[in-house]
C-alpha cells in the first residue's frame, strides 16, 4: 500500500512539474506576444508620424510652388522676349504643381528632386527680377536722355529760329539796303513842237526826269523803269500795259530801259498825252526791280 502511495505522489509530482513548465511557457509566450504586438503598435504609430510628414512636406513643397508661379505672375516688363521666358517658366511651375499632385509613392528623393527644382526656378526669377530692374533703370535713363535730348532740340530750334529770324531781318535790311532810290524828279509839259507850254489843253508830251542815286549795294546791269502817272480819280494814264508787283498786275504810263553801274544815272521818261488832262492832282510813281522807288506829284490848274 505504501508502495503504491509512493507512485501516485510520484504521479502528482510529474504533473505538477509538467504543469509548471507549460505554464511557464505560456506565460513567456504571452509576454513575447505582447511585446511584439507593442512593438508592431510602436511602428505603426512611426509609420503614421512619418506618413503625416511626408502629407505635410508635400503640402508645404506644393504652396511654394503656388508662391513661387504667384511671383513670376507680378512680373511685369515691356520686353517681349523677356516675357516670353517668363512665361515658359510659369508654364514649367504649373507643369511641376500637376505632377507633383499626381505622385502616389511621395519619399525623400521625390521631395530632394522637386526641391532643386524649387531652388533652380528661384534662382531663374532672381535673374528676370535683375533684368527687368536693369531695363527699367535704363528706361528711365533713355527717358531722362529723350528729355534732355528734346530740351537741346527745342533750345537749338529756338536758336535757330532766332538765327533765321534775324538772318531774314538782315536779308530785308540788305534788300532794303540793295534798293536804288531816286532824286531830283522834275516834270515838264511839252506841246507838239516839243516846246514847253503851260495850257492843259496843249500838252502833248509829259516829260518825267529824275535821278538813279548811286548804290553800292544795288546790282550792276540792264534795268526796266516803269513810270505810273495816276489822274485825280485814282487810274493811271495808260495803254493798257501792265507789269508785275508784288503778286500783281498794275498798269503804267511808260517805261525807259537803263543801264545802271551803281552810279547817279540821269534818267528821263516821256508819256504821250492821248486824253485831256483834267484839272487836280497827279501823283507819279517811279518803279524798278519790283520796288517803287521814287513818288512826286503835279498840278493841272487850267
Amino acid at each position: 500500500m505504501s508502495e503504491l502511495n509512493e507512485i501516485n505522489n510520484k504521479k502528482k509530482d510529474a504533473t505538477t512539474k509538467v504543469l509548471i513548465v507549460l505554464i511557464t511557457l505560456m506565460t513567456i509566450a504571452i509576454a513575447v506576444l505582447g511585446f511584439l504586438l507593442y512593438d508592431v503598435s510602436q511602428q505603426n504609430k512611426t509609420i503614421i508620424v512619418k506618413s503625416e510628414e511626408i502629407v505635410v512636406e508635400k503640402d508645404k513643397l506644393k504652396s511654394q510652388l503656388n508662391s513661387l508661379l504667384d511671383d513670376y505672375d507680378s512680373l511685369e516688363t515691356q520686353n517681349d522676349s523677356l516675357n516670353s521666358e517668363i512665361a515658359k517658366e510659369k508654364q514649367h511651375i504649373e507643369a511641376l504643381i500637376k505632377e507633383l499632385d499626381g505622385v502616389k509613392n511621395y519619399n525623400y528623393s521625390v521631395q530632394q528632386k522637386y526641391e532643386k527644382e524649387l531652388a533652380s526656378l528661384r534662382n531663374i526669377m532672381r535673374h528676370y527680377v535683375y533684368q527687368i530692374d536693369s531695363l527699367d533703370q535704363m528706361n528711365k535713363f533713355l527717358i531722362a536722355e529723350n528729355f534732355q535730348i528734346k530740351d537741346d532740340h527745342e533750345r537749338i530750334k529756338s536758336e535757330m529760329d532766332n538765327v533765321v529770324e534775324k538772318n531774314d531781318e538782315l536779308e530785308l535790311v540788305i534788300e532794303g539796303a540793295s534798293i536804288v532810290k531816286t532824286a531830283h524828279i522834275g516834270f515838264t509839259f511839252l506841246n507838239r513842237r516839243g516846246k514847253t507850254t503851260e495850257k492843259s489843253s496843249k500838252v502833248e508830251k509829259i516829260q518825267t526826269s529824275f535821278t538813279l542815286v548811286a548804290n553800292d549795294l544795288a546790282q550792276s546791269g540792264p534795268r526796266r523803269v516803269y513810270l505810273r502817272i495816276i489822274r485825280p480819280d485814282g487810274y493811271a494814264l495808260s495803254g493798257g500795259q501792265t507789269f508785275d508787283y508784288r503778286e500783281k498786275k498794275i498798269s503804267y504810263s511808260a517805261y525807259r530801259d537803263v543801264i545802271y553801274e551803281k552810279q547817279n544815272l540821269d534818267v528821263v521818261i516821256y508819256y504821250d498825252v492821248t486824253e485831256t488832262l483834267n484839272v487836280g492832282k497827279y501823283v507819279v510813281e517811279i518803279y524798278m526791280d519790283g520796288n517803287k522807288i521814287g513818288e512826286s506829284f503835279f498840278t493841272i490848274d487850267k
